[in-house]
């Protein structure tokens, strides 16, 4: 009986294969690429271009916007683009701007699970949730104006 136990034993320690670490994520591939931004949400509604009617997102009214992120397969990522920026009138109402100076940043990033991380070069670490289905990423800001609810980039 000791003979057979000692064997149960010494089969098992050699059957057990060496932990590779965690398995990698299915969406680290689906994550690279270009992606356009395509949404600034903002809230309470506003008519941006003063045509009379609001809108949620300023890039329905705001043609002078544009943005970009490229995710790299080194985990490294670059950002290009001008940015909104609002001003305060008076009674809930705001004035919005392109920005004319082009904005350009980088750093590197990590994916776990839906989330993806880009971290720049100061550490400052920005969060998007990653949605296959609609190939989007999705930074959820939750200001009201004057800041912005979400940024939206769709992949290319």
């Amino acid at each position: 009986m000791k003979k057979l136990v000692i064997a149960l034993v010494a089969l098992s320690l050699w059957s057990c294969s060496k932990d590779e670490g965690p398995a990698p994520n299915p969406n680290a591939d689906l994550v690279l690429g270009t992606w356009n931004l395509t949404e600034l949400r903002i809230s309470p509604p506003q008519d941006v271009n003063e045509d009379g009617n609001t809108t949620t997102n300023v890039l329905d009214e705001l043609d002078c916007i544009a943005a970009q992120i490229t995710l790299r397969s080194d985990n490294t990522w670059t950002f290009n683009g001008n940015d909104l920026v609002v001003t305060t009138i008076t009674g809930g109402l705001f004035k919005f701007f392109c920005s004319e100076d082009n904005r350009n940043s980088g750093g590197n990033w990590d994916i776990q699970g839906n989330t993806v991380r880009l971290a720049d070069g100061a550490g400052v670490v920005t969060t998007f949730t990653f949605d296959s289905s609609a190939a989007t990423l999705t930074n959820l800001i939750g200001e009201v104006l004057p800041g912005l609810q979400a940024e939206v980039y769709t992949q290319l």
